[in-house]
């Protein structure tokens, strides 16, 4: 067992990815998610105090992502892998996936 870890920045794509995992009857939970690089641009941390309120006027050329997490057995990682990469056309800059090996869990059972 594996857990599939996806982010993708395009929301259309995003969608149309886990529309495609649920049609081949896979499932799991989604997260608002965002890069550290726009959560450090939306902070005033370590900012000098005439700046901090600046920072809140300038637009960032950023938007939330979004993260998946499915919990999958080994012989459907790669299809789940295809049904992202054909979703999303490669994922090249849009985002990343990785999995991460499972030894147990407990808890929602089909």
């Amino acid at each position: 067992m594996q857990l599939l870890v996806i982010t993708i920045d395009k929301c259309d794509e995003f969608l149309n990815t886990l529309e495609g995992l649920r049609a081949h009857g896979m499932n799991g939970i989604v997260f608002d998610s965002t890069s550290l690089k726009h959560a450090l641009l939306e902070s005033d941390i370590n900012a000098a105090p005439i700046f901090a309120g600046v920072s809140k006027l300038v637009r960032h050329d950023f938007e939330p992502s979004h993260t998946a997490f499915l919990l999958l057995n080994d012989d459907q990682i790669e299809h789940a892998k295809r049904v992202v990469r054909r979703n999303t056309n490669g994922l090249g800059r849009k985002g990343v996936m990785f999995t991460i090996p499972i030894t147990s869990y407990e808890g929602i059972e089909e």
